[in-house]
């Protein structure tokens, strides 16, 4: 059974639609197309607060980007009620963890912009984006059916996912721009520039990720950015066992060589291959 679903969300969209009209972590011709449709002021808060809300794959996850960013993409509820809910509780201190109370300036002034523009989003422009993303979403969505790829790679993982499915939350805004943004345990975002067979690959590489969460969980893996590239050539490895290639992730193509030369010697699991390949690198 295929694990992996695909969604066509307002609420992600919205919320990285701001994004790139802001060029918050986004520069490409979509922000550039929506751009003159906002205020330079009320862009300029989300632009002037980037480093604590967007994400460089592993490289950085500034601080207020799962509250402002990751939570309402998620889709729970409104993205409009959300940021609501968030300029209540920033406004009771009691109701402000500790870490946040610093930070609740910039919480209030992002969450009125984002409540500002929701509505004309959802009126005028979500209509025809939503269209865009579904007629991608079965082009993609039949190389993982017809492949039967989450079964292989469970299989040679050696484990399964920690949720029931992996939804790939695709989106229109996001070229060249940071991607594969894990919004929850069961939720990654993607945009739709890609040729469906590259997306295949790329989403493919995401899902082998989220195996990677369960099979080291009792590693050092998830819990810094120092070890991220062995995770990522590992997930290459387990990629290219499946398709016989790989497409992406260059720089951690040397890990896939190494993992090959381990496989040689002796069938290893995941955390074993990842305990190698720390081994490598501290020699």
């Amino acid at each position: 059974m295929n694990k992996i679903r695909f969604a066509a969300n307002k609420e992600t969209n919205f919320v990285f639609h701001m994004l790139s009209v802001a060029k918050c972590g986004y520069d490409n011709a979509y922000g550039s197309h929506f751009r003159k449709n906002y205020p330079a002021e009320d862009l300029a808060v989300i632009k002037e607060n980037e480093q604590l809300i967007t994400v460089c794959g592993g490289e950085h996850c500034g601080f207020l980007h799962g509250l402002l960013v990751g939570s309402p993409a998620c889709a729970k509820g409104s993205a409009k009620d959300y940021y609501a809910e968030l300029i209540r509780m920033s406004e009771n201190e009691e109701e402000v963890p500790e870490g946040y109370k610093e930070y609740t300036g910039i919480v209030r002034r992002i969450s009125a912009v984002m409540i500002k523009h929701y509505d004309d989003y959802v009126e005028n422009i979500w209509e025809n984006e939503e269209k865009k993303i579904k007629k991608y979403i079965p082009q993609v969505l039949r190389f993982f059916e017809e492949s039967h790829f989450t079964e292989k790679a469970e299989e040679l993982v050696g484990c399964n996912l920690l949720s029931e499915y992996f939804t790939a939350m695709l989106v229109t805004s996001v070229e060249k721009g940071a991607e594969a943004i894990d919004i929850s345990m069961d939720q990654d975002v993607f945009g739709i520039v890609r040729d469906p067979l590259d997306a295949f690959y790329f989403i493919g590489h995401e899902f082998i990720i989220y195996l990677l969460m369960n099979a080291l969980k009792e590693e050092n893996a998830f819990r810094s950015f120092d070890t991220w590239s062995i995770t990522e050539g590992l997930a290459e490895y387990y990629l290219k066992k499946i398709m016989g290639d790989t497409r992406f992730f260059n720089s951690q193509q040397k890990y896939v060589d190494f993992f090959e030369k381990c496989e040689k010697e002796a069938s290893l699991s995941a955390a074993a291959l990842y305990r190698k390949g720390l081994q490598m690198v501290t020699g």
